[in-house]
């Protein structure tokens, strides 16, 4: 049985996926291209894939996703296929992951993007219990692909066609993005292109490859730049919060993505992501200096290269690392305004006891608890 290879179709409702399979269908160049809509639960999906290989008509397999999932629990579903054991075929053989493409709607995007709306308000909920907003699902869907085809690139300026394709370049810089209209993309750009790394089943994504690379990159001709901010001292807490609350710098930041501590929780690491007017910090687990050497694992090297690459003597691996994007970003200011949230060097001298009784207007870390929040603010960019 030769493996069958596959393409994960993502888009946010009305990006027009429909239309890039279509085209895609109907230049098949040779091949024998199989589709599955995945409207459906985890499990058909495996037995229709399972089916579909198991057949041997196909030469590729397509899957276009509903326009509110995720695309990294579809891939991981579809790593989870169980190998054919009376067929003598191991999982691994039988399919495999070949490129992740997520279609954006250009005439939409930015309005999704800054959205404080959920899924529910436009009736598009999974169940009564999705809670999901929209700007995260589309963000999720951006940064967990390998090629990004920027759709109805027709109805828009090319002024603003080159702003949204800068900005989506920032928020996944290791995926291939290309412009397109009516959903006529190259079959090679998305068909056997060989981009999908199995890595990502286990939680990484672009984001954190932008972390341990370059500091910052310039702006473009649009205005979009990126930095990533790093500290060796806690946040307060609440001029954190009022930066982000009623900071003059938060409209031009588009997004912010990292780990971050603040004094009232210092066994406790932060994970921040902030989507448009959209704001998250949950608990990230505890620090690593929490725990004594003698616990730490032995069988993963890469991770005690990392701890001892970013280790500090006082405090081991706490830090602030964020990740900002943003539109027309004056980056020393937003720079000098972080500086000024974190402790000065009299609360330093303080300790961590007398830190635990500062002003924290962050909810409870409990495991259940994520503290949620929507800017205030009328964010206005200037997109052309």
């Amino acid at each position: 049985m030769k493996t069958l290879h596959i393409t994960i179709l993502s888009g946010f409702v009305g990006a027009g996926k429909t239309a890039v399979l279509q085209h895609v269908l109907q230049n098949q160049q040779g091949l024998k291209i199989g589709v599955i809509r995945n409207n459906t639960q985890d499990e058909d999906v495996q037995q229709e894939v399972t089916r579909l290989c198991g057949a041997g008509q196909f030469d590729y397999l397509l899957i276009e996703s509903s326009g509110i999932s995720e695309p990294m629990l579809v891939a991981e579903s579809v790593s989870a296929i169980k190998a054919d054991h009376e067929a003598g075929v191991a999982a691994n053989e039988m399919t495999r992951i070949d490129t992740m493409v997520t279609v954006v709607d250009a005439t939409n995007f930015l309005t999704d993007f800054q959205s404080v709306e959920e899924l529910r308000d436009r009736g598009i909920e999974v169940d009564d219990a999705d809670n999901r907003d929209i700007a995260r699902v589309l963000v999720e869907q951006i940064e967990f692909a390998n090629v990004i085809l920027l759709n109805k690139t027709d109805l828009v300026s090319a002024e603003e066609c080159g702003c949204l394709l800068a900005i989506l370049r920032k928020l996944n810089p290791n995926a291939r993005v290309l412009a397109i209209s009516h959903g006529e993309v190259p079959v090679a750009e998305v068909v056997n292109t060989g981009r999908y790394q199995q890595a990502w089943d286990v939680g990484d994504d672009a984001w954190q490859s932008v972390l341990t690379g370059s500091a910052s990159s310039e702006s473009d001709g649009h205005g979009v730049s990126s930095f990533v901010y790093r500290a060796r001292r806690p946040f307060h807490p609440q001029r954190f919060w009022d930066f982000w609350m009623e900071g003059e710098h938060t409209p031009h930041i588009l997004r912010s993505k990292g780990y971050f501590w603040l004094a009232t929780r210092h066994a406790m690491s932060g994970f921040w992501s902030h989507i448009g007017q959209v704001l998250a910090a949950e608990p990230g687990g505890t620090w690593w200096a929490e725990t004594p050497r003698a616990e730490w694992p032995t069988d993963d090297p890469e991770l005690l290269s990392e701890l001892d690459s970013l280790w500090d003597e006082v405090w081991g691996d706490r830090r602030q690392e964020l990740l900002l994007i943003g539109q027309d970003l004056d980056t020393a200011a937003v720079k000098h305004a972080l500086h000024a949230c974190l402790l000065t060097d009299s609360e330093m001298q303080s300790g961590p006891s007398s830190w635990r009784n500062l002003e924290d207007p962050f909810g409870s870390w409990d495991a259940e608890h994520v503290c949620d929040r929507s800017h205030d603010h009328d964010h206005d960019h200037d997109h052309g």
